[in-house]
């Protein structure tokens, strides 16, 4: 099986992707570590919207660290105010009234840290949303590096209405929920009274909805379109080399109506990631935030602060004929049992799970990782199928 990885985090894409443009050399991993990261993207939906702010960390192994105990306001032009209070590290969250957000209005973010320091975006326009007609997918093949192999899967396209005076500028996000079922092994758990033992409930679901983000960026300047929509636009390919077709698959596509600036941001960031061909295919650049600290101007900052018009559409698939399910094996338990009994405490507890050996009728059994035996620790996942789940 060819497994794909992105090579690095969208934030840390992200963090290659800012100021002014310069080769970026791996042994520099220290040198933009603990930059104010700030992601401020807003939309013209009333209710709970979230700011995130953080620290950048070093490129490898990189870690999450949050900026704590901020003071943040988003103002219109006009002078009224709305507060984000921290509700857990790093979210800022705010229940945006109905009234504050009006297309054609100005906003800008007023940011304090933890230290004192005070920082403001430039002001950003609300652009009206317009319409997507429909996401439909087709079943198409990839190259890979072996000529003589393709991989199978399908690609989304969307058709969407154009409105290039109100909404010149637009920008789209996927978002990704498919059903995983991990394999029906056996499993066992040695823990802290040395004693294996059946695997309990508690620890065990086999079966689980997983939701991502789609690590790609879409952008779209419609000014020079000259017509009122647009039929056929590619978005992202899904293979059938992993699960995400195999029981169930729904993709939610939101579309951002930006202004220029943010426009502008979200462009170069495509431009530097665009297909992750590779790290140094193209001198990454920094791409100018509009944040800047009012007291020192030259302080580099990380992100954008952003207000956007949005419309979403959500579509399922599952059964796509003509396409063949996933079907490689996986989470096959290691070939030996660990000598147990010589464990720190320290290494417990100690996932084991059995399974039949391929081809035979015989079982073996060896240490494996919790995700094999309980697929609800998978990042994103959940026991329990989301409300909007129609596929049984």
């Amino acid at each position: 099986m060819r497994v794909t990885r992105l090579l690095i985090p969208l934030t840390i894409l992200a963090f290659l992707c800012f100021g002014c443009v310069e080769r970026y050399y791996p042994e520099d991993d220290n040198l933009f570590t603990g930059t104010l990261v700030v992601n401020a993207h807003l939309s013209d939906r009333p209710g709970q919207q979230v700011i995130n702010i953080s620290r950048s960390d070093r490129l490898l192994y990189p870690e999450y660290i949050p900026e704590s105990n901020c003071s943040i306001e988003v103002e219109n032009q006009g002078g009224d105010a709305i507060t984000f209070t921290e509700t857990d590290p790093g979210n800022y969250s705010c229940d945006v009234p109905d009234d504050f957000i009006i297309h054609g209005s100005l906003y800008r973010m007023t940011l304090v840290t933890s230290d004192g320091n005070r920082y403001e975006s430039e002001y950003a326009g609300l652009k009206p949303s317009t319409r997507i007609d429909s996401v439909y997918y087709e079943l198409e093949s990839q190259a890979t590096s072996d000529p003589l192999i393709d991989v199978e899967g399908i690609r989304f396209y969307m058709d969407f209405e154009v409105a290039p005076r109100e909404a010149e500028f637009m920008r789209w996000e996927l978002i990704e929920t498919y059903e995983f079922h991990n394999p029906n092994h056996k499993g066992f758990i040695y823990s802290y009274d040395r004693v294996m033992r059946p695997l309990p409930d508690s620890l065990s679901d086999r079966q689980c909805w997983i939701t991502g983000y789609v690590n790609s960026i879409f952008t779209l300047d419609a000014g020079n379109l000259g017509r009122q929509d647009f039929n056929y636009m590619p978005l992202h390919f899904v293979s059938n080399e992993t699960q995400r077709l195999s029981y169930g698959y729904s993709l939610l596509v939101r579309q951002f109506s930006l202004d220029e600036a943010a426009f502008r941001y979200w462009d170069e960031l495509k431009k530097n990631s665009q297909e992750m061909s590779g790290m140094y295919d193209r001198q990454p650049s920094f791409t100018p935030s509009n944040i800047c600290n009012c007291d020192n101007p030259d302080e580099r900052i990380l992100g954008f602060f952003s207000v956007s018009g949005v419309t979403e559409k959500r579509v399922f698939v599952k059964d796509v004929v003509g396409l063949k399910k996933y079907d490689v094996q996986f989470c096959t338990p290691f070939p030996e049992i660990p000598r147990l009994r010589y464990m720190l405490t320290a290494d417990l507890p100690v996932y084991i799970s059995e399974a039949i050996i391929i081809g035979t009728d015989r079982t073996h059994r060896g240490e494996t990782v919790l995700e094999c035996l309980d697929c609800r620790v998978r990042k994103g996942s959940s026991g329990d199928p989301p409300d909007y789940w129609p596929i049984q």
